[in-house]
């Protein structure tokens, strides 16, 4: 052993404590079996288990892996703990395995336990014997110590966790630096990595805790700890407390940085360079420029992304790498997964985003697929302006995204007004509209725009006595309620379209006169109505009445005069027209006339109506 507890001199024990002999090989002591026993061989960072598992290639997370090594060898560092954050399969993992192997090499690296749900790699119960384990192949010192320990009390490793961690982790070490002092000025260094995968929140948050509150006491020791994970909502509560960022460091991999852009791109580059060479009847301008860009685009940093397509690509099963390509550029163009074919290449990167999903209570889904339509289609400005547009209080808001801080950006509720919710990264937003990717927790691209509208159109009646006032919540939200149902009804159909009718007619038109929508969008809304819904054969549309009046039930007349008596409001639009206008033919469905009116007049609604003055900057020819 060449490490700083080669040469430490054993501390003296008393007591019956020499049942064993100390000097026999290791593997056959009766206490390291047991160790073994309980451990679990698989999350330790060279088991076979891993020995396909990703590392960083030589030019990837360069800045991430040097600073991980240069703090563990700091001895000014500010804490022994630092916890890494990130979204799923962004290479977190692929850091701690390299940042192991590297420090392996040097005898620096303590111990390692990488957690994976999907290889049940997961029982908090087997993490601290698996550390102890490497703890005591590593350090002579440290191995007579625990063995003795052991031997005393056969039962320890039955105990709970703090008491395992206190008699068999921390004690330990402190009669080590009791006996040399010098074993603090190089210390080694513990990986615990996917903790989130660690089966049980509340076992997550013990692991957690205990850690804590040993660095809180010892800051000089010699162990230092590296904590990767996703940001999920209960440990980042746990570490929110304002006496944690003074004892650990926290950190989060960003998809979206310089380096990982480019770091994406040159593993992209260079496994479709490597492909270009095992294939030598590929065009020798394979692949296009263009075609990498897209990959690089799509990609925009995602480790995780990049290496699926890349490994797609180059599936030697298939070995047809031309078409391997062409189906990632379609999920890359964002046009989804070929329903023929089905042939998916980021399945690995979708069983993540599925995983996450499952874990949403069944009574919460709803209102999360809800704020999911929202955040993917016409996202707002902060937390507060969203959740009072789904009727939801800030609480309910942020329950329904508790099991979601993996894939969505999710402010704490003290950042909730400048703050806005957002996916980490497209390719989630992307699972989430592909049927095929998503499967059961698919969103609809038109059922979700019906449901926005009609959710614009509620709010809008909920709120109608306070679009006067100048609450600044209230009319931020109005802002966006007043436009969204105009320009996006015409994405409704199917049988979504009678119900969008069912709520127009419900509606009270009168509110608009409060909030003056964006004329762009009203008069999109209007052509609608005169042209696609006309085609249902509804009794909705009428044109061109002479005397102003109109059945109740008409949602729309047009009218050719207007009465001097009539006792609706006025919503003035004023929209100008390009020449041959597509637009502006709907409204003359009989042809262009002799001359341009200079306005056209509307009565709209059933419930309220309210006469609609559209003025038309056109030029008469």
């Amino acid at each position: 052993m060449s490490g700083v507890f080669a040469n430490a001199n054993a501390p003296v024990f008393n007591g019956p404590v020499n049942m064993y002999d100390m000097n026999q090989p290791i593997d056959n002591h009766p206490a390291i079996r047991l160790l073994a026993e309980k451990a679990k061989p698989e999350a330790i960072h060279d088991s076979s288990f891993r020995e396909y598992a990703a590392k960083c290639s030589k030019n990837t997370r360069v800045s991430i892996r040097q600073d991980i090594v240069k703090w563990r060898g700091n001895p000014n560092r500010q804490s022994r703990l630092r916890w890494y954050m990130g979204p799923p399969a962004v290479g977190k993992s692929a850091i701690a395995q390299s940042v192991a192997a590297e420090l392996e090499e040097i005898g620096l690296l303590g111990g390692t336990f990488f957690f994976s749900r999907p290889g049940q790699i997961d029982d908090p119960d087997t993490v601290i014997p698996t550390l102890v384990y490497q703890l005591a192949l590593i350090s002579d010192h440290y191995r007579k110590i625990v063995t003795k320990l052991l031997v005393h009390d056969p039962l320890l490793l039955t105990k709970s966790r703090a008491i395992q961690f206190k008699k068999l982790i921390v004690e330990p070490f402190q009669m080590i630096m009791a006996s040399d002092s010098s074993a603090v000025d190089n210390p080694l260094l513990i990986i615990l990595d996917g903790l989130d995968e660690c089966r049980g929140c509340g076992a997550q948050c013990e692991l957690v805790q205990l850690i804590l509150d040993h660095v809180r006491h010892f800051r000089h020791f010699p162990l230092v700890w590296l904590l990767l994970s996703r940001p999920e909502w209960h440990l980042k509560t746990l570490i929110s407390d304002v006496d944690f960022p003074t004892i650990f460091e926290k950190r989060e991999i960003s998809v979206d940085d310089e380096e990982a852009i480019a770091d994406a791109r040159r593993l992209i580059e260079g496994e479709l360079a490597k492909v270009q060479k095992q294939y030598p009847y590929l065009p020798s301008d394979w692949p296009a420029k263009v075609d990498v860009d897209r990959l690089c685009k799509a990609a925009s940093g995602h480790l995780g992304y990049a290496s699926f397509m890349a490994r797609f690509i180059s599936d030697k099963e298939v070995a047809d790498p031309e078409r391997q390509l062409l189906i990632c550029i379609r999920v890359a163009s964002g046009l989804g997964v070929d329903q023929g074919t089905r042939v998916n290449p980021l399945e690995a990167l979708d069983r993540l985003y599925h995983r996450v999903l499952i874990d949403v209570p069944t009574n919460m889904l709803p209102t999360t697929m809800k704020i999911f339509g929202a955040i993917g289609y016409d996202p707002f400005n902060n937390t507060k302006h969203l959740a009072s547009f789904l009727f939801l209080t800030e609480s309910q808001l942020y329950q329904a995204l508790r099991q979601l801080h993996a894939v969505i950006y999710v402010p704490p509720t003290n950042e909730a007004t400048p703050q806005q919710l957002r996916f980490f990264h497209a390719s989630f937003s992307d699972f989430l509209f592909d049927p095929i990717r998503s499967g059961k927790f698919h969103l609809s691209q038109g059922t979700m725009v019906y449901a926005l509208i009609v959710q614009s159109l509620r709010w809008m009646e909920r709120h109608g006595d306070e679009l006067s006032t100048e609450n600044v919540q209230v009319y931020s939200v109005a802002e966006h309620c007043r436009d969204f149902p105009w320009l996006f009804c015409s994405d409704v159909e199917g049988s979504n379209l009678l119900s969008l009718m069912t709520e127009l007619a419900a509606f009270d038109f009168g509110l608009l006169t409060k909030l003056q929508p964006n004329p762009v969008c009203f008069t999109y809304f209007i052509e609608w109505l005169l042209g696609t819904v006309s085609s249902l054969g509804l009794d909705t549309i009428r044109l061109d009445t002479e005397d102003g009046q109109a059945p109740e039930n008409n949602l729309l007349v047009r009218l050719a005069n207007i009465p001097q008596d009539m006792q609706v409001e006025t919503l003035p639009i004023e929209r100008d027209f390009p020449k041959g206008s597509e637009l502006l033919a709907t409204f003359f469905p009989d042809g262009k006339p002799e001359e341009w009116p200079q306005v056209l007049h509307f009565l709209l609604g059933s419930r309220t109506r309210i006469h609609v003055q559209l003025t038309l900057g056109i030029e008469n020819n």
